[in-house]
């Protein structure tokens, strides 16, 4: 889209002291519209430098974390045979190296041997089997969104991608919520003068595009280079109609000049809120493009999903989550030293008893405040 912000702009005329509510109207949306056309653009651009970033410092930084974990959970499997512990400690040294495999599997990160080694820690430490206590937990995840959602989903999601399970969310309550409109009924006067006001406001961007499409012709002329240029600008023109993109269709008719501040001026109120119909639907699809890029970013980096993200502190973003992943795989190598001397090992797991009653103490906190907190 070009940068005719300024341009594209209804003014008072000489006679008017001031703009009517519609005119104030449209000036705001195109401004809101370059706004998140900007902010769209600054995404597209910024994502693949992180993306390089992230594949050339980051992902090899997480196997090195991966393993350093690895290490960890042989660590706590080679202790829990040479070191004399109480039953209490035991437990909670079983629950960990079980907690730990479980994690390491469920990452993906692990190849085939390394998977075999783990599953078979988890089943000597647990007493249970990996394979069917994932089952489990797999089955009472999908009960657990499909209550949440109101859904029905089929055994074809893959459990391990937030991505795949999003994406069949969305398309089953998609396909519920299209079969609901699509049953029979008397539409309502609302209904109905909704569907004229959207007729005649498409009928406003086809006059715009009818307009331009008769002044570009590129085949009426004979100039070579006047020829291409119209071609040009009637592809623009051909992809603005087919995007319904009002605003696009306005700059390119101020850019062959075909209209100027004077015209939008003039133009008539039921115009106008054509105009504005269309330009409002314009900032909400990009409102909400630009939402889903943020949404599908923080999901692909693991970034706080409540956390303000944008393209100009993404490189904050990135130094603060590698400078974390650093330290992560310092302290998990100096616990697996530490470890090792059996005083600091059962501070250790006394020390993770507290943690877990903690957690388990906020978890009761919450199940007992009143259902108006969740309201």
């Amino acid at each position: 889209m070009n940068n005719n912000t300024t341009q594209l702009s209804i003014t008072p005329d000489s006679g008017t002291k001031k703009l009517s509510a519609g005119q104030r109207k449209f000036n705001g949306l195109v401004k809101k519209i370059e706004k998140q056309s900007q902010l769209l653009q600054a995404w597209e651009t910024s994502t693949p430098l992180y993306i390089e970033r992230w594949h050339s410092e980051f992902i090899p930084q997480l196997g090195k974390l991966h393993q350093q974990t690895l290490e960890l959970v042989h660590v706590l499997d080679d202790l829990s045979e040479r070191t004399k512990l109480s039953k209490t400690d035991r437990q909670t040294l079983t629950q960990g190296i079980c907690a730990q495999a479980f994690s390491l599997i469920d990452s993906d990160s692990c190849n085939d041997e390394e998977e075999a080694i783990l599953k078979a820690l988890y089943n000597k430490h647990s007493g249970r089997d990996f394979d069917a206590d994932e089952r489990e937990e797999d089955e009472l995840f999908m009960q657990g969104l499909q209550e949440m959602f109101g859904v029905e989903l089929d055994d074809d999601i893959d459990m391990k991608s937030a991505d795949d399970i999003a994406q069949k969310i969305y398309e089953r309550q998609q396909t519920e919520q299209t079969a609901q409109q699509q049953k029979p009924g008397k539409k309502t006067a609302r209904q109905l003068r909704e569907e004229a006001e959207a007729a005649q406001a498409s009928q406003s961007v086809r006059e715009v595009y009818r307009k331009l499409a008769s002044a570009l012709h590129p085949d009426r002329e004979t100039d070579p280079d006047e020829r291409e240029r119209k071609t040009v600008l009637m592809q623009r023109a051909n992809h603005a109609y087919s995007e319904r993109n009002l605003l696009e269709l306005l700059h390119l008719q101020l850019e062959i000049e075909h209209i100027d501040a004077d015209t939008l001026g003039t133009l008539s109120a039921d115009r106008l809120k054509h105009y504005n119909q269309i330009l409002t639907e314009q900032f909400n699809e990009l409102r909400q493009e630009v939402i889903a890029q943020e949404r599908i970013f923080k999901q692909q980096f693991n970034l706080d999903p409540f956390d303000e993200v944008t393209p100009q502190n993404l490189s904050g973003k990135y130094q603060y989550q590698l400078k974390m992943l650093l330290i992560d795989t310092e302290e998990l190598s100096i616990l697996c030293e530490e470890l090792k001397d059996p005083k600091t090992l059962k501070a250790w797991l006394k020390a993770q008893r507290e943690y877990q009653k903690a957690m388990n103490f906020d978890d009761d906190l919450f199940d007992d405040l009143p259902d108006i907190f969740f309201r």
